[in-house]
């Protein structure tokens, strides 16, 4: 009779003493949850983004991307204009293209065929920017010229060469880019097309397109450093 009261007594003095340890205890798996932080979106998920807002271009439709469209194609050995018209010719040629790299055959110009041309999905649409930028960051006080920060960087310019491309810029074209004169000097940089003809190819009017003059520009910049801006060049601030 003893033995079994002082069992039952040991019995709930262990359940009491468990009970006390319990209170305050977090909860199972409590210590090792972290709160969660947003995640930056990944490559993938920008990528989709800027092709979701891609504008098409269809017959029909004219202007500097078609151009650009036309020339990708006729590099690539297609027979078409390059006057800037999405006509039946290019209309033919793009189907054409679709079908050799296995794109469903639309003879419209998505995302994954502008892509497939070689054509950067982040140049399509090469308008003035409004971004933020982190200090110490170089911004030309003429908007005119600020505008295409963006679309340089975007081409393979480095940053650190903006302030003088940027001041090039503004010398050479006032950042117009549809400036041209007699000697074919044209666009932003005002490069010759009758001296790099074999670079640019047969359409001289690619030029105009900013981003297409920016690219042309940083290859020259690359074989020459600022020597076909001399003129100019020497004018601005290092």
């Amino acid at each position: 009779m003893h033995t079994r009261s002082r069992m039952t007594r040991r019995v709930a003095v262990v359940a009491a003493v468990a009970a006390c340890l319990s209170v305050g205890a977090p909860a199972a798996g409590a210590i090792d949850r972290a709160p969660a932080t947003p995640s930056r979106p990944s490559a993938s998920e920008t990528v989709s983004a800027s092709a979701s807002s891609f504008k098409a271009l269809r017959r029909g439709d004219s202007g500097t991307r078609v151009r650009r469209v036309q020339y990708a194609l006729k590099k690539r050995g297609f027979h078409v204009a390059t006057n800037g018209k999405f006509g039946p010719l290019t209309h033919s040629a793009v189907r054409r293209f679709q079908r050799i790299r296995r794109i469903k055959v639309t003879g419209t110009v998505g995302a994954q065929t502008w892509k497939a041309l070689g054509l950067p999905l982040a140049a399509t649409k090469p308008s003035p920017t409004t971004t933020t930028r982190p200090p110490g960051v170089y911004r030309h006080p003429s908007a005119a010229v600020e505008r295409w920060h963006a679309v340089a960087l975007q081409v393979g310019w480095a940053e650190r060469d903006w302030k003088r491309l940027s001041c090039v810029i503004q010398r050479e074209s006032r950042g117009n880019p549809r400036a041209q004169n007699r000697s074919t000097a044209m666009g932003l940089l005002q490069i010759l097309y009758r001296v790099h003809r074999v670079w640019v190819g047969p359409d001289a009017t690619i030029l105009l397109d900013p981003a297409t003059n920016l690219k042309f520009g940083l290859k020259m910049f690359k074989g020459r450093g600022w020597k076909p801006w001399a003129s100019v060049s020497h004018l601005c601030d290092a």
